[in-house]
C-alpha cells in the first residue's frame, strides 16, 4: 500500500494548480508529463514514463533529496490505452481522475475516480 509520503511533492503541485496528463499508464510506453510557470517566469516541462520520475523531479525542484521509496504500480485500474489528466479542485482540494479521451478516440470528460487525498487515487 502507499502511505502519504510516496507522493507528496505530486499532491503538493497538484493543490497549487498543476495538472498531469496521463497517456497509456499500463501499456508498452507510459506517459506522465505537466508543464507550469515558476515564480521566476521560467516554465518547467516534465515528460517521463512513470508517476516515480514525475514525483523525483518535483522533490528536486522543493529541493528535497528524500528518494521514493515504494515500488508499486500506480493506477493499474486505469488499464492500458487510457488518456486523460490528474488534477485537484481549488477549495474543496478534492484530487481526481478524469477521462479525455475513452477508449475509442472520441473526446471524454469522465469522471473516473475522486478522493480527499492523493493517496487514495493510486490503487
Amino acid at each position: 500500500m502507499f502511505d502519504e509520503d510516496d507522493f507528496f511533492a505530486v499532491s503538493k503541485f497538484l493543490k497549487l494548480g498543476v495538472r498531469i496528463n496521463i497517456k497509456n499508464p499500463m501499456g508498452q510506453h507510459p506517459s506522465f508529463s505537466t508543464s507550469f510557470p515558476t515564480p521566476k517566469g521560467e516554465t518547467v516541462n516534465i515528460e517521463v514514463e512513470n508517476l516515480y520520475e514525475v514525483e523525483r523531479k518535483m522533490r528536486a525542484l522543493l529541493a528535497n533529496a528524500v528518494p521514493v521509496k515504494t515500488k508499486l504500480v500506480p493506477f493499474n485500474y486505469l488499464g492500458t490505452n487510457f488518456q486523460g489528466v490528474l488534477f485537484c479542485t481549488k477549495g474543496m482540494n478534492e484530487f481526481i481522475v478524469q477521462e479525455t479521451r475513452d477508449m475509442f478516440g472520441m473526446e471524454s470528460k469522465k469522471i473516473v475516480r475522486k478522493a480527499d487525498l492523493f493517496i487514495q487515487l493510486l490503487s
